[in-house]
């Protein structure tokens, strides 16, 4: 008997997004819905001698100042508090110790961090100066490599909100928002929180620019996923936060819901640090488990929200995977690649792609993938290249990353 069966369902009752092409959910759809490019010029650092001088950057960050290594912070909050806010959950008393907080990141601050330790603090380096966590807090030179952000994001949430339950951060590469889904579900599931609150954030760095750029996986001009003729990727930044909750918790204090996490799966190619293995090794693992998970056929899939970088190893490996796992199928289910859009946002990539699936699941409608002309030789598929109305019920969301990390979310109407 599949264990699926004798769980109760898992289900998510609050959205919030801060990207390139929505400061908010209604902003996102709308996006979406016109197919706009989040893609600007980069000035939050010098972009000469890079092979692009563009990223799916946020303008006009509320709170922004030179302590880039605070970007994190200011970028998922927006997000957090959105989510919340939707959800409704502190509208009555809750039990504050049954809330938990799982967050998702890759770098997140590392390289503002690192910026502003040499260039700002350099000369005062036995001196004692602000933390980037709490304003009233003095640290050492020698102590402040506790405040880089990704240790410490989870707290400031908990802080912030009074929240006492288990804190946890993935940092799986770009898996690491579905690392953080799947930990949500298993602690409620496991009975140690009522209530997880999922956060994924990355911030805009000169560090993943670099690293991309001399990977040559960073493209020349416009990122085009799932075509013959694509060059590579584009950077964005963002975050995703959603409110995940056991049905019982949710119907009894009448909340709404959006969808029901049907299904999840996690893997790993064991195959190369930055490159999938060519057959799709892990990703066909990922999704093969969520669907068992689910208790669904790959014939119930409707709509698949593709990792998609736009980098040539990525997309052929996926399609691979896909075509595995789907087979003759596979022509006849709508995919598309939000980074189209908003380019790769790394760690928080699938938890903002998976507010994207929750959407259209909500609103009816196929997400669109931008800049795709030519299919990939030897393979048969249809790319969504403009959102389009389409009753849905059953969703899947991938994320596979460096490390061979992968993680594939089946998400129900």
């Amino acid at each position: 008997m599949n264990t699926s069966e004798v769980k109760e369902k898992i289900v998510i009752s609050g959205l919030g997004v801060y990207c390139s092409i929505g400061k908010n959910v209604d902003e996102l759809v709308e996006s979406l819905s016109e197919s706009k490019l989040g893609f600007d010029y980069v000035d939050e650092f010098h972009t000469e001698g890079y092979r692009n001088t563009h990223a799916g950057v946020i303008k006009d960050i509320e709170n922004i100042d030179s302590l880039t290594g605070l970007r994190s912070s200011l970028i998922l909050k927006p997000s957090v508090y959105q989510a919340i806010e939707d959800s409704g959950i502190f509208d009555t008393e809750v039990d504050r110790s049954r809330i938990s907080i799982s967050v998702g990141t890759s770098l997140t601050g590392y390289g503002g961090f690192v910026t502003c330790l040499f260039e700002r603090h350099y000369e005062e380096k036995n001196e004692r100066y602000e933390s980037s966590l709490n304003e009233h807090m003095k640290v050492n030179y020698l102590e402040s490599i506790n405040n880089i952000p990704g240790t410490l994001l989870a707290t400031e949430i908990a802080l912030e909100y009074d929240i006492s339950g288990m804190l946890s951060s993935s940092i799986t590469a770009c898996s690491a928002s579905g690392n953080a889904m799947a930990i949500a579900v298993d602690t409620i599931r496991n009975g140690l929180a009522d209530v997880v609150i999922v956060g994924a954030v990355d911030p805009l760095s000169e560090l993943t620019y670099m690293g991309f750029h001399t990977l040559r996986a960073m493209s020349p001009g416009q990122p085009k996923p799932l075509d013959k003729n694509r060059e590579g990727l584009l950077i964005g930044e963002g975050s995703g936060c959603i409110i995940i909750e056991s049905e019982s918790h949710a119907r009894a204090r009448g909340a709404k819901i959006y969808a029901e996490i049907a299904g999840y799966g996690l893997s790993n190619d064991a195959y190369h640090a930055t490159q999938p293995h060519p057959e799709g090794e892990g990703g066909v693992l990922a999704m093969k488990i969520a669907l068992d998970e689910a208790d669904l056929s790959s014939g119930e899939i409707q709509y698949i929200n593709m990792h998609g970088t736009g980098t040539k190893h990525n997309d052929q490996a996926e399609l691979k995977a896909v075509e595995r796992v789907f087979g003759d199928r596979l022509k006849q289910i709508p995919i598309s690649s939000s980074k189209s859009m908003i380019g790769h946002t790394l760690g928080a990539a699938g938890c903002i792609e998976a507010v994207i699936c929750i959407l259209a699941l909500h609103h009816n409608f196929l997400p669109p993938s931008l800049n795709f002309e030519t299919p990939i030789d030897h393979f048969d598929y249809q790319v969504v290249t403009a959102a389009k109305s389409r009753e849905l019920n059953v969703v899947m969301n991938n994320s596979f990353g460096f490390g061979g990390n992968g993680a594939s979310f089946i998400f129900k109407k």
